[in-house]
């Protein structure tokens, strides 16, 4: 298993402002070899071949069908055959993808074709339905009685994803982004709330779990949320926990008899220095620590595959793109490095 120990120290009692800490990354290690060579599959293959983690690891990125048919898609394609072992759907799976139209017709392509992509490289596949609900629902939010939406419409949805792609799917994000962003219910800050209490959370995972055991399928159903174990960090002091802070997290979920992963990590960086670099890369160290070393933790998922694809990008105002593994052309950044290599044994 990964021994790394992330040294983060500070060099000076600073203002949150003018706070530059120096690191020490497993790339500065004297008895480092063939850096060229590791990946993060090969360590992947290393930490599930010797069930270091009692079960399997899966260390994933997203994909999305619009992805596969750009100047990047080779790039992609090869990524999920050397890195990532696990595929999460960013947009394809999610309700206003599923059940477009109107009520009860339902269009799973984009998602089975993502499902498929995933499959035929061998690697495991992950998906949600909620947030980001179709226009028929979202602008009719209150032509629906509660009653409606928990009896037929809800039930519906999940049954017919989770039943529509099959039992070989790790996981499900059965629930996502209820909170966020002002602790409203459904809260979306463009839309209207789609109920006036949490009813719909509970007839959600009800019949996702229903619907698991009538296909038997061993799928985990997730609920997920923003500044979570979403965790979408910048470079900020106040706004990235610890690594002990993150592993105190999954503890308490394991004292309640639950799961946790690391689901759509990435760190924003407001320049390209080195010094900010490696930041980045303490980071995504530290929280990959924080799961490895937490027994209910098996997923470890980071959000966009590159800095040119990130939905960071949309909120660069300095002309360099951050928050991912690789830079805009792909290539391995530090961050990559912190997640991949092992200390020689």
């Amino acid at each position: 298993m990964r021994q790394a120990v992330i040294i983060l120290i500070v060099a000076a009692i600073a203002k949150a402002a003018s706070f530059t800490p120096s690191v020490s990354l497993l790339t500065d290690l004297p008895n480092f070899r063939n850096l060229g060579k590791t990946t993060v599959r090969s360590v992947l293959k290393t930490i599930n071949d010797k069930k270091l983690k009692g079960s399997a690891f899966y260390f994933g990125s997203t994909i999305a069908d619009l992805s596969l048919n750009t100047q990047n898609a080779a790039w992609t394609s090869a990524r999920f055959e050397d890195t990532w072992n696990l595929a999460v759907a960013e947009n394809d799976c999610k309700w206003f993808s599923n059940e477009p139209i109107s009520p009860g017709v339902f269009n799973l392509t984009a998602c089975e074709s993502l499902r498929t992509f995933a499959f035929q490289r061998g690697i495991a596949f992950r998906g949600f339905w909620h947030s980001q609900r179709p226009d028929w629902l979202v602008n009719n939010p209150f032509s629906f009685a509660v009653s409606e939406l928990n009896k037929t419409i809800i039930p519906d949805a999940v049954q017919a994803v989770i039943e529509g792609l099959g039992k070989n799917l790790v996981s499900w994000d059965v629930v996502n982004e209820v909170l966020w962003p002002n602790f409203a219910i459904d809260g979306n800050a463009s839309s209207p709330m789609l109920f006036p209490d949490s009813s719909f959370v509970n007839t959600a995972f009800l019949n996702a779990d229903k619907a698991r055991k009538k296909i038997g399928s061993n799928l985990k159903l997730f609920y997920n949320d923003y500044n979570g174990i979403q965790s979408h960090y910048s470079a900020n002091p106040q706004a990235f926990p610890s690594k002990e802070s993150a592993h105190f997290t999954m503890d308490r979920l394991k004292n309640l008899g639950l799961m946790g992963a690391i689901t759509e990590l990435d760190v924003w960086l407001p320049d390209n220095t080195t010094e900010s670099v490696r930041w980045q890369a303490s980071i995504f160290g530290d929280i990959l620590d924080a799961c490895l070393y937490s027994s209910n933790c098996n997923e470890f998922l980071v959000w966009d595959n590159r800095d040119d694809e990130s939905w960071l990008d949309g909120f660069n105002t300095t002309g360099v793109h951050m928050g991912t593994l690789f830079d805009s052309s792909g290539n391995r950044k530090l961050a990559y490095f912190e997640d991949s290599f092992v200390p020689p044994s």
